[in-house]
């Protein structure tokens, strides 16, 4: 692997990692591991499908 890879494979990890480990340090006492994974998953489809659809319109 090239060092230009290396260094976006990286970026990617912090840039998802460090988000992840504050906003799980800010999540209430009350919410379970399972509410905050399916709170995550549904994120991600939503976005997912949101931007599917933009492209799919032309929009972006």
């Amino acid at each position: 692997m090239d060092k230009e890879k290396k260094t976006t494979i990286y970026k990617l990890i912090l840039g998802a990692g460090i988000p992840l480990v504050y906003s799980v340090t800010f999540l209430p006492p009350d919410i379970t591991v399972s509410q905050s994974i399916y709170a995550l998953v549904s994120f991600v489809l939503i976005m997912y499908f949101a931007i599917k659809t933009l492209k799919y319109f032309k929009i972006i």
